[in-house]
């Protein structure tokens, strides 16, 4: 990669593209960026239209790491904004739309580009559904026995579950849904859903928020499910030793994958085999009147 990117009729000016974020396996910014342009095109369907809250580093990973919300003064005019209500005031996100503004704020620093559940146009609605799956004493042995079992709880729900390796201890469960209610509604339905999915193996799972009852059980964790939350979205990189990636499965793979089984490096030859396992994740948005009768109990 030169020390200039022409997208989209932008040009992104590569600066300090040898400054090393991951010390133990030298990978530098430069590897950062083109890591980005690399899963650009299958990374924005699921990043388009959503506010973005930067993971942003400065020196590496055991340098600053922070979020920022606020897109800053000095980011280009043709990145795309949206401005929401928050309390005491309103914050303006970045929104990645296109791959020069994916490639840019990873220029910029943003490690991980964080993500509503929601799209402008609609950001009160939110169009997918997650379950993080948080192993506890039981490891990822736990976290795939969840993940069967969840599947087999949010189908009967009427939904179409995908898995995602997170790029750090787990799974994620996201569900694609159709953007008719708010997010207290799915809120409320997820945790109704967690609490069925826990009560099928009681010694080994929960839906329990606080960690002192857990007791080393794995952990439903539906809180994603709300108001200006956050996920990470497929093909992030994680602010973690090795440079980890969140990377989207098959289902048929969870017993080989583990959730923290790629990395920037990695990757390509991943792509290269499976390209997409999450195509057509859209057209499998489905309505909660199904979930919501069965997470009532009342289905």
């Amino acid at each position: 990669m030169s020390d200039s990117l022409r997208l989209g009729g932008h040009t992104i000016e590569i600066t300090h593209g040898n400054r090393i974020v991951f010390p133990e396996d030298g990978i530098t910014k430069r590897e950062m960026v083109e890591h980005y342009l690399r899963v650009a095109p299958f990374a924005l369907p699921h990043l388009r239209g959503r506010p973005v809250s930067m993971q942003r580093v400065r020196d590496g990973i055991y340098g600053q790491v922070f979020f920022q919300k606020e897109v800053p003064r000095h980011f280009p005019q043709w990145i795309h904004r949206v401005t929401v209500p928050k309390a005491g005031g309103a914050v303006t996100h970045v929104i990645c739309d296109n791959a020069a503004s994916l490639v840019y704020i990873a220029n910029q620093g943003c490690i991980t580009p964080h993500v509503w559940l929601s799209r402008v146009g609609a950001l009160e609605r939110p169009d997918r559904l997650i379950i993080d799956l948080d192993p506890g004493n039981g490891g990822v042995t736990d976290a795939r026995f969840a993940a069967r079992l969840a599947r087999e709880v949010l189908v009967a729900a009427g939904l179409v579950p995908y898995i995602m390796a997170t790029g750090s201890r787990g799974y994620h469960l996201v569900v694609p849904i159709k953007a008719l209610v708010d997010f207290d509604t799915v809120r409320a339905i997820s945790t109704g859903l967690a609490r069925l999915i826990a009560a099928e193996a009681p010694d080994r799972l929960t839906s329990e928020f606080y960690k002192k009852k857990r007791h080393g059980r794995l952990f439903l964790d539906c809180n994603r499910n709300a108001w200006a939350q956050t996920a990470v979205p497929v093909y992030s990189i994680r602010p973690k030793p090795g440079a980890p990636v969140a990377v989207p499965i098959d289902w048929d793979e969870l017993d080989d994958i583990a959730p923290a089984a790629f990395n920037v490096r990695s990757l390509p030859a991943r792509l290269s085999a499976v390209p997409d396992p999450w195509k057509g994740f859209a057209r499998h948005a489905r309505g909660l009147e199904k979930a919501l009768r069965l997470a009532s109990g009342h289905d």
